[in-house]
């Protein structure tokens, strides 16, 4: 099997709702004054210290646009003073696969005015910055932000905005970028973000998770390769199908990480035992699935283009369902997939 690397259709255009008291009370948000925190939608595990007179609150918004061909998604760790209730600074981590393209473009679709762009080394990395002055809805009104990108080689991109919520809009441009540089929730995001760092998540379902648009995430979807009908279920997660080479594939887009692909082809009149004998990408035999539904066979793991991608399949009378699973080179356990390896099957069976 062969995957064609779908990219999430990530808007990253700034929307100054999201960040007015008004929509923070729409909102369910976490509130720490430190400790441990996981970022909602991006998955992300980071670590908050205590500062003197401040609650952390952390929340996630999330939306699917143009008929659910594009989506959008944001974990927000908003700084408030305890003693007057206001915003003292906002931070937002977005990642994933822009559409704009690479950095310089994905930025400059912030809606900032006076804006002025620099290569910044902030936290031992190379960020594409770009700042200037971001206008709040309500009583904020004009104030300095900061947007970081940087990306990985092949692959996501983490993007960091810090709203500077408490100083004037004609803050300097070097005490912006020292504002960026001391955000404890934005050093620990860029580091969870290099290292990996995240726990299992469920988005949707969760209450400091809010879906800005009209579209669920369990929603009735038809594939673009063969035209599958598939009812998406409950999960938690939020899948998107994209088209694939030959076959269909559904990429996983809450949470962000660890980033997860399925792909599934319905082979006609052959069975589960020939398709896994009939595979001719480099196997490892010993790495197969763990914890799969009843009445599902496991294969040897693929070597595709250097990922990994785990093998499944199922009889769908003379012919059989082969789901592949690329959830990286190490995890084998498929337990959370249950739902959506169910939505798949029953899919086939009515075709």
């Amino acid at each position: 099997m062969r995957r064609v690397k779908a990219k999430q259709l990530v808007v990253a255009a700034l929307c100054a709702l999201v960040l007015t008291p008004a929509a923070l009370a729409q909102s369910a948000p976490t509130k720490l004054s430190e400790g441990v925190a996981q970022l909602p939608t991006t998955g992300l595990v980071i670590e908050l210290p205590a500062k003197r007179g401040v609650e952390y609150r952390v929340s996630g918004s999330w939306a699917l646009t143009d008929n659910g061909a594009s989506f959008d998604t944001r974990d927000v760790v908003d700084e408030i003073d305890v003693a007057t209730g206001n915003l003292v600074a906002g931070n937002w981590v977005l990642a994933g696969y822009f559409t704009a393209g690479g950095c310089d473009r994905t930025i400059a679709a912030a809606q900032l005015d006076a804006s002025w762009t620099q290569d910044t080394q902030i936290w031992d990395e190379t960020w594409t910055t770009r700042g200037g002055v971001f206008t709040f809805e309500g009583a904020l009104g004009r104030r300095p932000a900061v947007v970081l990108c940087r990306e990985k080689e092949d692959g996501p991109t983490l993007l960091l905005y810090h709203f500077l919520a408490n100083k004037p809009e004609t803050t300097l441009q070097a005490d912006v970028i020292q504002s960026a540089r001391d955000s404890a929730p934005l050093a620990s995001a860029s580091k969870a973000f290099s290292d990996g760092r995240t726990n299992a998540i469920y988005p949707t379902r969760r209450t400091d998770v809010r879906n800005r648009g009209t579209q669920p995430a369990s929603r009735l979807i038809t594939t673009p390769t063969s035209g599958l009908r598939i009812e998406l279920p409950p999960d938690g997660y939020l899948w998107m199908p994209e088209k694939g080479d030959g076959a269909d594939l559904l990429e996983r887009l809450l949470p962000v990480f660890p980033e997860v692909t399925i792909e599934a082809v319905v082979a006609p009149n052959i069975s589960c035992v020939d398709v896994f004998g009939s595979l001719q990408s480099e196997r490892r035999e010993a790495h197969r699935p763990l914890a799969l539904p009843s009445g599902w066979l496991d294969g040897p793991a693929l070597v595709v283009e250097g990922e990994t991608e785990l093998t499944v399949c199922h009889a769908v009378g003379t012919n059989a369902l082969v789901v592949g699973v690329f959830q990286g080179p190490d995890d084998r356990d498929v337990s959370s997939l249950h739902p959506i390896l169910g939505a798949l099957l029953a899919a086939a069976l009515k075709q």
